[in-house]
């Protein structure tokens, strides 16, 4: 509701006023999405199915490049965006016409000269229904050998730091394995059924409407299990301290015994065991020594050290 001081002010415009047009032709000043299609997808009409990961560098170069052109405080806007797109199937337009209502409160489609009608679409998804999808919805499911089901929600919501999806857990089945982060904020609202938590060393019951924290920082271990008669229903809501599924990120895994590095410039796996405290980095900083696979070291004559240490 809007102040009462403001109500009457009838020079406050609400809407951005901002008019993008997708076009299956070259436009001068175009937003060239049709050869960014091809080098994010390598395909000119569709979207990869499954996981939303894949979406997102196309995403947020459509959104640094809609940010030149509009947004409700840029006063300097032209009021009109031209994007050139291929000839997108209608899964893949719809994903397009969704991240433009982002910024513009009319959204046309431009195909042989013909000018549709306003396809703005609203930033809304259901949770709870999984028959009723629409457009760009229906390719971003993944199903499990198990018949577990994953729904992802991004970038249909917009790119950016939060990475959500629905988790429908079968029976006996768990949403992921028992494991931390450490640079992601992870929650999981119960939408429906009953299961148990397992949080670092204590387990937990679990129903519908719990809400799980999951900060960064204690290396908390989590892992939610349908083992209570039912499915559940999970939204699982990631918040990366950088852009989503790119930022660096350890991943450690307690029951396998092992820690994932990854993110943008890392991949690797390395085992739990392999761990040694930092005491000896410190004690012995200014010395030349190698580091073994066991744990162990060796003398070594390293540039810019002239003590070796020794056994």
């Amino acid at each position: 509701m809007l102040p009462c001081n403001l109500k009457d002010l009838s020079g406050l415009k609400l809407l951005m006023n901002m008019k993008i047009v997708l076009d299956d032709q070259v436009r001068e000043r175009s937003v060239r999405a049709d050869l960014a299609w091809e080098l994010f997808f390598r395909s000119k009409t569709e979207t990869p199915k499954g996981h939303g990961e894949p979406l997102l560098p196309f995403a947020n170069w459509f959104w640094d490049e809609m940010g030149q052109r509009a947004g409700r405080l840029m006063k300097n806007s032209k009021g009109k965006a031209t994007v050139t797109i291929p000839s997108l199937a209608p899964e893949a337009l719809d994903f397009v016409v969704r991240l433009a209502s982002f910024w513009a409160d009319e959204v046309y489609l431009r195909r042989r000269g013909s000018l549709s009608g306003n396809m703005w679409t609203r930033p809304v998804v259901n949770v709870l229904d999984d028959d009723a999808l629409e457009g760009a919805e229906r390719p971003l499911t993944s199903r499990k050998e198990t018949g577990s089901i994953d729904r992802f929600l991004m970038p249909l919501l917009g790119p950016g730091h939060a990475f959500f999806r629905v988790r429908l857990v079968e029976k006996d089945e768990s949403a992921a394995r028992f494991h931390s982060h450490s640079h992601v904020d992870e929650y999981y609202l119960i939408l429906t059924g009953k299961g148990t938590l397992r949080y670092n060393g204590s387990e937990t019951e679990v129903k519908a409407g719990d809400l799980v924290g999951k900060p960064a920082g204690p290396e908390v271990a989590t892992q939610l299990i349908a083992d209570r008669g039912e499915r559940l229903r999970i939204l699982d809501m990631e918040v990366w301290h950088d852009r989503a599924q790119v930022s660096k990120d350890i991943i450690v895994n307690p029951d396998f015994k092992e820690l994932l590095l990854s993110g943008s410039g890392w991949a690797a796996i390395v085992p739990e065991e392999s761990l040694i405290t930092p005491e000896d980095f410190f004690r012995h900083y200014d010395q030349g020594y190698k580091r073994t696979r066991d744990g162990g070291w060796v003398p070594s004559k390293n540039r810019g050290h002239k003590p070796t240490r020794e056994k």
